[in-house]
């Protein structure tokens, strides 16, 4: 095993495992000399960590972090739930979000052309990169298997759900994973000139927290739009899709999350001239 110090950037919504019950996957940056680069931490038992170890995005943490021998992608290490530390407040998103950049931005590639590319050459399997154009967020109705809910009220109901939890009363406040009725999936073109678009899943776990605040609402659909495409992706923003694929199919990529800081000076003066 070795030491980390990892700044977190996305965190999917949870799934259930056969084999590790309910976990989710982390992906963030770790600097070394060179720069941040990419580490995806598998399994997280995110809402069975203690209180103070559940940190949040942007949010520097430690651990101790080991080879992941159960899954080939390059970025996978499989974390020592036990060692987690948070280490202060998050980064803040202040000044346009300049202390966030430096985490992020030397990572950025030109496309999601290029992302294939490179899976196909290297393995890549995460990344970050600017769309050219946000068309839609599609929201479809999504099957939920019979098995998934039985899964789920197996797994609530078992008191080492979390690989070992012996906390009773903790165990007793943690309810049953909400199984989503919706996907939510992002249409957009990259900035390759030869680029047909794409269609990909977001699986967030912010965009599915977001819409358990509004479902209540007639109007949820016009809500979440509004704050996925219209905020998110608006116009005055510097947006950017950060990507991952499955492991066991690796040409599949997903949006785990969204860069939204403010568009820059120069980016909007480079914007009104594209107008012109």
């Amino acid at each position: 095993m070795e030491s980390i110090e990892l700044v977190p950037l996305v965190k999917a919504y949870p799934a259930l495992s056969r084999t590790y019950g309910e976990v989710c996957c982390v992906a963030g940056t770790q600097m070394t000399k060179a720069g941040p680069t990419w580490i995806r931490l598998y399994p997280v038992p995110f809402r069975a960590l203690e209180d103070q170890q559940q940190f949040r995005k942007y949010q520097r943490i430690r651990l101790r972090v080991s080879a992941h021998r159960g899954d080939a992608r390059p970025e996978t290490r499989r974390p020592d739930r036990d060692s987690i530390e948070t280490v202060g407040s998050p980064i803040p998103s202040s000044e346009g979000w300049a202390r966030r950049r430096r985490w992020v931005e030397p990572l950025m590639v030109s496309s999601m052309c290029e992302v294939r590319r490179r899976q196909r050459q290297d393995k890549t399997s995460l990344a970050v990169f600017r769309p050219a154009q946000v068309e839609d967020l599609v929201i479809e109705d999504r099957n939920i298997e019979e098995d998934k809910r039985k899964m789920a009220k197996a797994f609530a109901a078992q008191g080492n759900l979390f690989g070992g939890l012996d906390d009773g009363e903790r165990q007793q406040q943690l309810q049953e994973l909400e199984q989503i009725p919706y996907s939510f999936k992002y249409r957009y073109t990259c900035a390759e000139p030869e680029c047909s678009g794409h269609t990909q899943s977001i699986i967030d776990w912010e965009i599915v927290q977001f819409y358990r605040q509004v479902r209540h609402r007639d109007d949820w659909r016009d809500r979440l739009r509004a704050r996925w495409l219209g905020e998110l992706c608006g116009a005055d923003k510097d947006t950017a899709f950060f990507v991952g694929n499955q492991h066991l199919h690796p040409h599949t990529f997903m949006i785990l999350g969204v860069w939204w800081p403010p568009r820059r000076p120069e980016q909007l003066a480079l914007a009104d001239l594209a107008h012109v």
